[in-house]
């Protein structure tokens, strides 16, 4: 094992305090010490040959901690689309064709009638008139594969799911930006086939309960999903399995809630060093979002999307196309695209499943709450106890304070911060 690869990955685990956190958020033992032998192995005279997949993980996930770190200047090749205006050439480590599409699942309040629309198109005055902080939550309800990449899946035998939603500034002025990453992996039964549709649904709060109530300061934030096959011989993939034990389904593996910027850096580090290539079915980097008019102002970009409490399909670009002409065609049941007046006593499995355009897209529902401003906090204020006040002599009167507390008129209370 490379001397100076042992050295860097002891380092990327102290960063952030990254061992107590994936030792705290795991369900067995050990996480932490089996992900760093994983990720030197994965280079090392004990590997298990070279790493196989059409992207370069260990790339992209570096860049996707940089990117974090400095929301306003991502990284050239790596850019999302429907958010940026500009695409950059491929450098391997992501796969322009697989960057996502948000399309927004709209219902008129007026008509009732319901269309995809671009979530590019959801203008600032549709967003919450709200001036403080914002609770977002973020669940999958369904995850459909084309058939060419049901096939890639067949062969590949597993698929990961990761979800990650940063604060685009700090907490109350006090703290620095956080992070929460929740992180699911699907494999198959004893068939090798995909599972069906009704078990593909994740709730992220499963990895971690603080993943159930995001806060997201002043309402901007960054968000990312991604959904990756890596090789079924990898070392990665060894070391998952170990974590978990179902089949059949999205199971949760990890969560690491209300994080620094700088520990989730340190376990893109990781996790890329580990991973070393993949298959990207969904794929993006920390993309800038706001629930909020004042958010948006604040802002002082044209980058970005605008987000709106309700139901959500991610789309890799590859599909889009495919897609467009069927957005008023449409309608999303059980977290399923189906077609429009199919009748209701069918099943929505069936119907989502042979449906056309045979696209691949992810399904999600966000929610967003205003919250409710809270009292300032106090900052303590350092008073002197009666041992350390200055001696008084016993002839003063009973009312008079010891130097440095209060005046008899406030006598028994604090000064408020």
């Amino acid at each position: 094992m490379n001397g100076n690869r042992r050295t860097f990955l002891q380092q990327t685990l102290m960063t952030g305090g990254l061992i107590g956190l994936l030792e705290s958020t795991a369900s067995k033992p050990g996480l932490a010490q089996q992900l760093m032998a994983a990720a030197a192995q994965t280079t090392g005279a004990g590997g298990l040959g070279p790493p196989i997949g059409q992207h370069d993980s260990k790339n992209f996930w570096d860049s996707f901690g940089v990117a974090a770190e400095a929301p306003h200047t991502e990284p050239s090749g790596v850019h999302g689309r429907g958010l940026l205006r500009k695409s950059a050439p491929d450098n391997g480590a992501s796969d322009l064709s697989r960057q996502i599409d948000f399309f927004h699942y709209f219902v008129d309040p007026k008509t009732k009638e319901s269309s995809l629309r671009f979530a590019t198109s959801i203008e600032p005055n549709e967003l919450m008139e709200h001036n403080g902080d914002v609770s977002a939550a973020v669940n999958v309800n369904g995850f459909r594969m084309a058939g060419d990449d049901r096939q890639t899946f067949d062969k590949l035998q597993s698929a990961q799911l990761r979800i990650d939603v940063l604060q685009s500034k700090g907490f109350m002025q006090y703290l620095d930006p956080m992070a929460w990453m929740s992180l699911a992996a699907m494999f198959p039964d004893k068939t090798g086939k995909l599972p069906p549709l009704q078990n593909l649904s994740f709730d992220p709060a499963t990895t971690g309960q603080k993943m159930q109530q995001i806060v997201l300061p002043g309402g901007g934030a960054q968000m990312a999903v991604n959904v990756s096959m890596a090789h079924k011989d990898s070392m990665f993939l060894s070391v998952i399995k170990t974590l978990t034990s179902e089949v059949n389904k999205f199971s949760p593996v990890l969560g690491l809630p209300a994080i620094s910027l700088t520990a989730l850096k340190g376990f893109c580090s990781l996790y890329g060093a580990m991973e070393q290539r993949t298959t990207f079915l969904l794929n993006s980097m920390p993309l800038r979002a706001f629930a909020t008019q004042a958010s948006r102002e604040e802002a002082q970009t044209q980058q970005g999307v605008n987000l709106v409490a309700g139901d959500y399909i991610l789309v890799p670009h590859t599909y889009t196309e495919q897609l467009t002409p069927f957005l008023d065609k449409l309608e999303m049941r059980q977290g399923y695209l189906v077609p429009k007046g199919s009748p209701k006593n069918s099943s929505i499995y069936d119907l989502a499943t042979s449906l056309n355009p045979d696209i691949t897209y992810l399904s999600t529902t966000i929610g967003l709450k205003a919250m409710t401003p809270t009292a300032p906090v106090s900052i303590p204020v350092f008073q002197p106890s009666q041992d350390d006040a200055p001696s008084k002599s016993p002839a003063k009167s009973p009312s008079s304070a010891p130097s440095g507390s209060p005046a008899k008129s406030g006598a028994g209370k604090k000064p408020s911060a």
